[in-house]
């Protein structure tokens, strides 16, 4: 019986090591290679100004590939590039915290970036882990 339970407690200590070692090495999803919602920058921060839920529900945690115009260039937290593309609204904007620390870009520039929508916040809808295209 003791035999028993030592062989069953062994096949799961196993069976989990193997679950964390996959989990682990699991490959990072690119938002390159992710299927991607095309919509303008202004598009986006006026659908989420109207309504965050009906917004949420439609761009939260899904690729976005998003044109706009460069308003500001920052750095954020981490010390990582912040683009920051303009709207409509003056003290909003989309923030797009971008994968690369040291990106070339200028302010007032078109551009096209693709990154993952975490949704709206107090100073405008944020993308991460973003890819100028």
């Amino acid at each position: 019986m003791i035999k028993k339970i030592l062989i069953a407690i062994l096949f799961l200590a196993v069976m989990g090591g193997y679950a964390i070692y996959y989990l682990w090495n699991k490959p990072h999803k690119r938002v390159e290679n992710m299927d991607a919602i095309n919509i303008n920058g202004e598009t986006l921060s006026k659908e989420y100004n109207e309504n965050e839920k009906v917004a949420d529900s439609m761009y939260l945690n899904k690729a976005i590939e998003i044109s706009g115009i460069v308003g500001q260039i920052d750095k954020n937290l981490d010390g990582g590039t912040m683009i920051i593309l303009q709207s409509a609204d003056s003290l909003t904007g989309i923030q797009c915290s971008m994968r690369e620390k040291a990106i070339s870009v200028n302010k007032g520039l078109k551009v096209v970036i693709r990154g993952l929508c975490s949704g709206n916040g107090i100073t405008g809808v944020s993308l991460t882990d973003c890819v100028l295209k």
